[in-house]
């Protein structure tokens, strides 16, 4: 029935909070590809071992590849691809900036419901459009304009040039007195610019919003892909889990080589990793379960992914209470506007009681 469906995307929603705000406690611990790797190997085998408790083992072998390549490919995107970039943006600037951004998804989600299902558009939705624009807007804007050095630029950041101001002072110099007036000057605006796209590139609040949009993509992408590949099987969601996850292993472990410096030994405390398992068990096993099944209830996208947008009702009060983040009004009423125009974009309630 629809509503166990509604159940589990609830169920999803609280334990995802959740488990952000564990991955955020530990994100100056584990670097971000580490932490993706100790995420997908804790999933694959929880997975593993939950099919095979099931008696479902050899399913994992018979899913359709019409219907597996897509459901990996939404794998590749939101968990390894997506989830990188949400964990990088959370050491930029923090659980209760990058988690409203991401979560609006949905929005995303929507469109492409539009383009590839048909969905009906209609303008109480399109109002929900503007109310998560101003939302995003608000909350991305509310601490940018932070003018402390230490907190608006990456760390061990150069001009992209590799020539620091001073030297670029020496070059300015230099070439006005060699220059024609006109061409002085085009050369002056010139360096203006490029300092200023420099320094730009260089505001880590500016880059850790920018990977938190990107993650909407990834994601929305990904909840597309998994609604597409459901529809061409019916194995259980359960081996389909096992066997997605499983091969994303090699994937993760070889960005994780790939990634890490030739100097760089990464040393984790057990305290550490165990919340990164246990952020893990919550939020891509459990969670993933949840998910999908209130895709395959619902035979749909929308209702799921505006329920799981509305996370920041979860995750806000607890970062306040156990990591000491700040919140302003800004990031209050974008928060809020957020939740609300997801609310009219997907929610449609109505449709329950017909």
């Amino acid at each position: 029935m629809w509503y166990f469906g509604i159940l589990y995307a609830v169920g999803n929603m609280i334990l995802s909070g959740i488990a952000a705000v564990i991955y955020k406690s530990q994100t100056d611990k584990i670097k971000p590809i580490a932490m993706v790797l100790i995420q997908t190997l804790t999933s694959a085998i929880s997975f593993l071992i939950l099919t095979a408790i099931m008696g479902d083992f050899l399913e994992m072998f018979r899913i359709p590849w019409m219907a597996f390549l897509p459901l990996l490919s939404a794998a590749i995107m939101g968990i390894i691809i997506g989830n990188f970039m949400y964990l990088t943006s959370l050491q930029y600037v923090g659980l209760t900036i990058t988690y409203p951004i991401a979560m609006t998804y949905p929005l995303l989600t929507y469109i492409y419901e539009i383009i590839i299902f048909d969905a009906i558009f209609d303008w109480l939705k399109f109002l929900g459009i503007i109310l998560i624009i101003g939302g995003v807007v608000m909350i991305s804007f509310s601490q940018v304009n932070d003018d402390t050095p230490e907190n608006n630029v990456l760390p061990n950041t150069k001009s992209i040039s590799g020539i620091d101001d001073s030297s670029e002072s020496i070059l300015l110099n230099s070439k006005t007195e060699q220059s024609e007036p006109k061409i002085l000057e085009e050369t002056e605006k010139s360096e203006k610019a490029r300092r200023k796209f420099s320094q730009l590139l260089a505001n880590k609040k500016f880059f850790g919003i920018f990977l938190a949009l990107l993650a909407t993509v990834t994601w929305a992408t990904g909840t597309t892909l998994i609604k597409v590949g459901l529809d061409r099987t019916d194995i259980d969601i359960i081996p389909i889990s096992g066997a997605r996850m499983t091969l994303l292993l090699p994937i993760t472990f070889t960005l994780f080589l790939a990634t890490k410096k030739k100097t760089n030994h990464y040393k984790f405390s057990w305290k550490a990793v165990s919340f990164v398992i246990l952020g893990a068990l919550l939020g891509l096993f459990a969670s993933n379960i949840f998910y999908l099944k209130s895709i395959e209830i619902l035979d749909g996208t929308s209702i799921p992914a505006a329920i799981a947008a509305s996370g920041p009702l979860i995750t806000i009060p607890l970062s306040i209470l156990f990591l000491k983040e700040k919140v302003d009004w800004k990031i209050l009423l974008g928060t809020t506007l957020t939740i609300g125009g997801i609310v009219l974009v997907i929610l449609n309630i109505s449709e329950f009681f017909i």
